[in-house]
């Protein structure tokens, strides 16, 4: 894809909601060993997630995340001109979630609303899409509303996913700026590889089913159903640390960016390792990284989003950060974001 530039937009802030029901991967899973356990925990560096109670979806904690930040921004919800719901759980097969939110946020009916199926790279996709309707003069006030409840998705005795999975919602704001920095993106997507991580039955192509609803030990070891994620993991772990690092590296030159001008390096949180190695790669020093995943584990699309709330929420100097953001995964798509996070509202993550 060629260069993208985005001008006159900004961040105006952004808020993350998760569970109050902690998993800690230590003393549960007991259906494991000990000795794995303290493994796992050390190859991830996720010492515990959050879990959604089965009465709550991904559209409650990105509802919550948006009206804090609605009234801490002090903006009046018929101010916003679009709508942006990014997951892969949404409340419904129909209608879009994104419709609920609107009606549920007090937006007017002239706001544009729709979902997004993206996961691990919903973010970053997401301020594509947002910057793209401002940009085009249309829209002046978009709000991204991005998060998974996974846990859902994966079998509570699958050991290839368990230690990694957990549920978050964000909410960000992203408006007309007259003199902002630019904003520089770029994406890529290799759906050859679409079922290295996957939910292989359940949907259109291969509908529920008695046997796919069966939980059986699978050729992987892993222990699920076809209505379960899937995840090759070594693969994964192959592609992030080759094609994502190629694209962030070729970004980087072509934009002429030396590492000493950038303040953070954000990664999708899939494992500590996995980031760890990436950051490595790119020569970042570990001060630059910036982590959430040891409290609450991999949340997919959610997972920049929060990662920045946990730590900017935080921070006493609120003058700009120039950030470096890449999501990647599932799909497989993965994109990297140059971006200036100056002055932005980020209270603190909302436990629901």
């Amino acid at each position: 894809m060629t260069k993208i530039v985005f001008k006159d937009i900004r961040i105006a802030g952004i808020s993350g909601a998760v569970p109050k029901n902690k998993v800690n991967n230590l003393k549960d899973h007991k259906f494991i060993s000990l000795e794995e356990r303290k493994k796992a925990i050390k190859l991830t560096g996720i010492n515990e997630y959050r879990k959604a109670l089965t009465s709550q979806c991904t559209s409650d904690f990105c509802e919550l995340a948006a009206k804090k930040l609605l009234k801490d921004l002090r903006i009046k919800s018929d101010s916003i001109d679009g709508i942006i719901f990014i997951t892969q759980t949404p409340d419904y097969i129909l209608p879009s979630t994104a419709c609920l939110l609107q009606n549920k946020l007090g937006c007017y009916q002239t706001t544009l609303a729709f979902d997004v199926n993206l996961g691990c790279s919903g973010f970053v996709y997401g301020l594509y899409i947002a910057c793209s309707f401002i940009q085009g003069g249309s829209l002046k006030r978009v709000l991204l509303l991005v998060g998974d409840t996974q846990t859902k998705l994966s079998y509570n005795k699958d050991k290839n996913v368990v230690f990694l999975l957990g549920d978050a919602g964000t909410a960000t704001i992203i408006e007309a700026s007259p003199g902002a920095p630019e904003i520089k993106m770029k994406f890529m997507t290799d759906g050859s590889r679409y079922d290295k991580l996957i939910v292989p039955a359940g949907g259109f192509r291969f509908p529920s089913s008695k046997e796919t609803r069966t939980i059986k030990t699978q050729a992987d070891g892993g222990i699920r159903s076809g209505e379960h994620i899937y995840m090759d993991g070594m693969e994964i772990f192959n592609f992030s640390i080759i094609d994502v690092v190629k694209t962030v590296k070729e970004f980087i030159e072509d934009e002429n960016i030396e590492i000493e001008e950038i303040d953070y390096l954000i990664l999708h949180q899939a494992n500590k390792f996995m980031t760890d190695k990436i950051a490595k790669k790119l020569m970042f020093s570990p001060e630059k990284v910036l982590y959430s995943l040891d409290y609450y584990g991999n949340t997919s699309c959610a997972s920049i989003p929060l990662t920045i709330v946990h730590h900017f929420s935080k921070m006493q100097d609120k003058s700009y950060k120039r950030c470096l953001l890449s999501g990647f995964g599932v799909g497989l798509s993965w994109g990297v974001v140059d971006i200036l996070l100056e002055d932005i509202c980020c209270p603190p993550v909302i436990e629901y």
